[in-house]
């Protein structure tokens, strides 16, 4: 398994690192949606049926949802916490009682806090980090699996891997 990544050149003649390289993470093929992690699931050894799985992950998804939307923070442990924040405007208000929610607050969004061994740290420890070939495809058709589902795969362009401390960029 792999973090795979593109080199990317800073051109921002304004940034104190102008012209320097970084790497940024890519994913590769189609985001596995919430059907495609049920039937993952289901694949692990595991009495539930996708069915079963997908119904118990439709709910959950439900509730966290719900409770963020009380303010409350929904831990799932191994994971990460969950919880709303609030992006509000750069110039902010002269005084608390100028303050408005219409003027002040541009939006409200989701945050997601690493919890247990799911840490930036256990990832930069334990993953592989692959610069994805630049001749890469996301699907080859030569890659289904006869089921009518195209199976990920790279072309050969010959990856380099390096060691999770050597990523250029890192922490940038």
């Amino acid at each position: 398994m792999s973090v795979f990544y593109r080199k990317y050149q800073n051109k921002n003649k304004q940034s104190v690192v102008y012209g320097k390289w970084f790497a940024r993470a890519v994913t590769v093929g189609k985001t596995v949606d919430l059907d495609g992690l049920a039937k993952h699931m289901s694949e692990h050894n595991t009495p539930y049926s996708k069915g079963a799985i997908k119904g118990v992950l439709t709910d959950m998804i439900g509730c966290v949802r719900e409770l963020m939307l009380e303010g409350k923070a929904v831990k799932l442990e191994g994971l990460a916490i969950f919880s709303a924040g609030i992006k509000t405007k750069k110039n902010g208000a002269d005084s608390s009682a100028d303050f408005s929610t219409t003027k002040h607050i541009d939006s409200v969004y989701m945050r997601a806090r690493a919890t247990g061994e799911f840490t930036r740290q256990e990832l930069t420890k334990a993953g592989n980090v692959t610069e994805l070939p630049k001749n890469y495809t996301d699907y080859e058709e030569s890659g289904s699996n006869g089921n009518g589902d195209v199976v990920d795969q790279p072309s050969n362009g010959g990856g380099q891997t390096v060691p999770s401390g050597d990523v250029p960029g890192e922490g940038d």
